[in-house]
Parts: C-alpha cells; sequence; structure tokens
C-alpha cells in the first residue's frame, strides 16, 4: 500500500512539472513565419486622461483635453480684456477688475463720486502690465469697488 501512494505521488508531481512546462513554452515567443514576437512584460497599463496629449497624467493649458471654462484662472483668449494681455500673474484680477461696470456713491458731504467701467480704469492706470506696482494698483481698484458696491 505504500508503494501505490508514493507511484501516485510521483505521477503527480511528473504532471504539474509537465502542466508547468507546456505553460512556459507556451508563453515563449513562437518561430512559426521567422520573426519573433515582442518579450511579454508585466508592466502596468497607465490610463490617462482623454486630452492629455503629452501623456504626462495631467492635462494643461493648450492640449486637446484643455477646457478654459472650467479648468485654471477660467479665462479664455477671448475673454482676456486688451487692457490685461500682459498682465502676468495678475491676470485674473486684472479680467475681474475691467468686467465691472461704471459705479459711483454718494459721499457724507452729499457729493457724488463716479467711476467709469472698469477697462476704462485699468486702462487710465499709470502702471505698466506685468509689473508690481501695476498688480498693486489692480488691488487698490478692487477694493475701492468693493467697499462702495
Amino acid at each position: 500500500m505504500n508503494r501505490s501512494l508514493t507511484r501516485r505521488a510521483r505521477a503527480a508531481v511528473a504532471a504539474a512539472v509537465a502542466a508547468g512546462l507546456l505553460a512556459v513554452a507556451a508563453s515563449l515567443p513562437s518561430a512559426g513565419d521567422g520573426v519573433a514576437a515582442p518579450p511579454r512584460t508585466a508592466a502596468l497599463d497607465v490610463a490617462y486622461a482623454p486630452g492629455d496629449d503629452n501623456r504626462d497624467g495631467r492635462v494643461d493649458e493648450d492640449e486637446s483635453g484643455w477646457d478654459c471654462r472650467s479648468m485654471g484662472n477660467g479665462l479664455c483668449g477671448a475673454d482676456v480684456p486688451p487692457e490685461c494681455r500682459d498682465a502676468g500673474e495678475a491676470l485674473e484680477l486684472c479680467a475681474t477688475v475691467a468686467s465691472r461696470p461704471a459705479y459711483g456713491w454718494a459721499n457724507p458731504d452729499g457729493s457724488r463720486a463716479d467711476n467709469p467701467d472698469g477697462r476704462a480704469m485699468v486702462r487710465d492706470l499709470e502702471e505698466r502690465p506685468g509689473t508690481p506696482e501695476f498688480a498693486a494698483a489692480l488691488r487698490a481698484l478692487d477694493a475701492e469697488w468693493r467697499a462702495h458696491r
């Protein structure tokens, strides 16, 4: 009885080895047409966002998946007023100030103060766009509008 168990165990091991060899042989490239198949790798397939044209893992401005209305600062090329074209890092604030309507307020002594629309106010600034002084002037215009609206 002991000998039959040993024979069965040997047969089971031999069958497992044969199955393993068949699996390895099946994974090797075939030489059927003389062209070797590319080696199989265990690399993971990386999924990229639709519109990530350069496949760097994010959709950047000017890639096909970029939506200027919902991504970045929300400003599209045609939405940027000409007065703000060279505003640099102050672009968003410049576009905000430039988009405001004319406004005014009554002073405590009864006199009236009126300001033109935002585009005229940005256009009339003496500071050059793209400079720290331009950004400071925009912040001042923004603060004045918030205080008197």
